[in-house]
């Protein structure tokens, strides 16, 4: 991991922060997450997997929050604030266990 991606990692779990401190939505932090990735340069394919298996329960707690096919009561605070919880470790991890190679 380089410096560039350090930073960039650090700045997914500011959004989280956001979020959690209800200074930004849920659609601005899925779309800023997917954005940060790009932002990133990552090359290694295990780590832009990781990112998605790690964003999917987020981005599928928005869907069914916000989209018109939804079911009435599908989306679930306490599953989305899990998904959170994991995507918060999943960085974590990343951030406190870097490789010298970049990413």
């Amino acid at each position: 991991m380089n410096d560039h991606q350090r930073r960039i990692f650090g700045q997914m779990l500011d959004q989280l922060d956001d979020y959690t401190a209800d200074t930004t939505s849920l659609e601005q932090l899925v779309s800023n997450l997917k954005g940060l990735l790009g932002a990133a340069d990552i090359h290694d394919l295990g780590t832009i997997n990781a990112f998605w298996d790690h964003l999917a329960p987020i981005d599928m707690q928005l869907e069914l929050k916000t989209e018109s096919w939804a079911p009435p009561g599908a989306f679930s605070q306490p599953v989305l604030a899990a998904a959170i919880q994991n995507y918060r470790a999943w960085i974590d991890h990343i951030l406190n266990n870097p490789t010298e190679e970049r990413l």
